[in-house]
């Protein structure tokens, strides 16, 4: 008979990571290959599973269970390797990651490969001259306020193309676009057909993992958000992935952003290359009120400034967006006589009083006395209405309806909030549920520049670009992004009024180093109940550093050996029980 007599199979079960062999009915002979999704038994039970490999050879004595069912096409042979590679990079089970390439429909057979590029639309000139360099990781510096359609354009131009976004929104506009310039456009995972034949792919963070067998390109855009890091166990970000599936295939991986990260600064073939010459141009004008004079003493959310500049917008027809990330409490804590925020003085990171009367840094675990570093003063007062309080009180303040939205709300990721009031607050979500703003207000910016994450800098940077494209940049004549905050000097404060980002990237780097944080280290977070048994069985390793455990039980290992440190993670015998391993996670603590 033609085909395969027994394949290795993986199946979709938790905590089984290791395939097993099964025999090839002879009416199934012919239908599997390497990335056929398969139904089999085990122990039992009926349950899915991939095929690793063909023409396997059992132990001998061994009586294989036959396949079942042959359910469809699943992820190609290259995909397959891609998976296990993220599989080893960040510590997790390879059925996690497989899932991801794998269509929510199943699709019986592939059609033939016809990649159609676009007829019309305008690329743009200088994405198409980054990939018409070749292999590599490129770099471009996009505006703020810009479309990024143009980009995808010019990739889809080399041939099938892959193309990642964070926003839902972001998403359904390229693809859109793409297909109204005559491309063949499929939406990651709905359009799995389509990708095998060729079409363009658009799509969230897993369109890495998309069947492409054409690839000529990856473009991954805003590669600084942090939607495109998964943030369950293994927490592979799409950026990483897109540069190593585009090493493997030979093709241009192009990342687009107007806040390039250090990630994509260190994995770039050249420095980042500005789409325009008046990129400055394209961010959003930045107010700046320095609580520390306008209320001092005062722990509420709302300065005169702000308050008058709502009521100035609102009079003239504008919305008005209020951002305050926190649904629950906060930790800042704010010196009663100057105002001044307490952070740590190593890592510029929140510090918290606990129950023996210290400050002690939530990052980096540096301890020092309840004194102010502005006026000596040893009072602090607790920073901490979250979204319901303050919508309540800024109903009080503008005499009008206010619409709350947090990232819980029950609605499909990009749906915009069209019945919105004039005014809405939220966390960071409301930023992609309203077409627009004549004003967006960081209430407590200062939340974000000291939260006890390794990319806080960063991250409240992007918060600013995100809302500057709400408001539209400054050669628009766009609205204003106000920013409340006791630290005006912060160097995320100067990068956003200066409109550049490139001056945080020395500092940040330093301080990454310092603290060894990623990049300049790889970390690896082990939680839950089972963490103290895997610290066990991990034991001493030379080259890699132990921390902890910390009050919740959680441990830290870091090396300034990547491959020692995950070599080290993958020869573990895991232990029974519940265990969380996040490898580079978004927040260490």
């Amino acid at each position: 008979m033609d085909g395969p007599s027994a394949v290795s199979v993986l199946v979709d079960v938790p905590a089984i990571d290791r395939a097993f062999d099964y025999l090839v009915p002879e009416d199934l002979v012919g239908s599997v290959e390497v990335g056929t999704l398969v139904r089999v038994r085990l122990a039992g039970r009926r349950v899915d599973g991939w095929v690793l490999g063909v023409d396997v050879t059992p132990p001998d004595g061994v009586e294989l269970q036959p396949i079942l069912q042959v359910s469809g096409i699943g992820p190609s042979a290259d995909v397959i390797d891609l998976c296990r590679w993220v599989a080893w990079r960040w510590a997790g089970r390879l059925p996690s990651v497989l899932r991801h390439g794998t269509p929510d429909r199943r699709v019986r057979s592939a059609p033939v490969v016809e990649p159609r590029p676009p007829t019309g639309g305008t690329p743009d000139p200088v994405a198409a001259e980054l990939l018409a360099r070749g292999p590599g990781t490129w770099v471009l510096e996009w505006p703020v306020d810009a479309d990024p359609t143009p980009v995808a354009l010019a990739a889809a131009a080399t041939g099938q193309a892959i193309v990642v976004a964070p926003s839902a929104r972001t998403v359904t506009t390229v693809g859109t676009n793409l297909r109204r310039a005559g491309a063949s456009a499929a939406r990651w995972n709905r359009d799995f057909a389509a990708a095998c034949g060729g079409a363009t792919v658009v799509g969230g963070r897993g369109a890495v993992f998309a069947p492409a067998p054409a690839l000529r390109a990856i473009v991954v855009i805003d590669e600084h958000d942090e939607r495109l890091q998964q943030e369950e166990s293994p927490t592979w970000n799409a950026r990483d992935v897109a540069i190593e599936r585009a090493r493997r295939a030979g093709v241009p991986c192009l990342l687009v952003t107007p806040v390039p990260t250090l990630e994509a600064r260190r994995a770039a073939s050249a420095p980042p290359v500005a789409a325009r010459s008046d990129l400055a141009a394209s961010w959003p004008r930045v107010e700046v009120v320095d609580r520390r004079d306008e209320d001092r003493g005062r722990t509420g959310l709302y300065s005169p400034t702000l308050v008058e500049r709502i009521r100035s917008v609102r009079a003239d027809g504008g919305r008005v967006v209020c951002v305050v990330n926190r649904t629950g409490r906060a930790r800042l804590l704010a010196c009663r006589s100057c105002g001044l925020v307490a952070d740590c003085e190593r890592c510029g990171a929140v510090v918290r009083l606990d129950d023996a009367g210290t400050l002690t840094c939530q990052r980096c675990a540096t301890e020092r006395p309840v004194v102010c570093l502005g006026c000596g003063g040893s009072g602090f007062a607790n920073l901490r209405p979250g979204v319901t309080t303050v919508r309540e009180q800024l109903e009080a303040l503008v005499r009008e309806p206010v619409t709350a939205v947090t990232g819980g709300d029950r609605r499909a990721p990009g749906d915009l909030l069209v019945e919105s009031t004039g005014v809405v607050v939220g966390t960071e979500a409301v930023l992609h549920r309203v077409p627009d703003a004549g004003l967006v207000a960081l209430l407590d910016v200062d939340a974000e520049l000291l939260a006890p994450r390794y990319r806080a800098t960063e991250e409240a940077l992007g918060l600013v670009v995100a809302a500057g494209r709400l408001v539209g940049g400054r050669r628009r004549g766009g609205g204003s992004v106000l920013v409340q905050t006791r630290l005006p000097d912060h160097p995320v404060i100067a990068a956003a009024v200066a409109a550049d980002p490139g001056a945080l990237v020395e500092s940040t780097w330093a301080q990454r180093r310092l603290l060894g944080d990623p990049p300049a280290a790889t970390v690896a977070v082990v939680a839950r109940e089972g963490a103290a048994a895997f610290i066990e069985r991990f034991g001493d390793v030379a080259g890699v550093e132990r921390l902890g455990p910390d009050e919740s039980g959680q441990w830290l290992l870091r090396s300034e050996d990547q491959r020692l440190l995950l070599d080290a993670l993958a020869a573990v015998d895991r232990p029974p029980g519940r265990l969380r391993l996040w490898v580079d996670p978004v927040r260490t603590r």
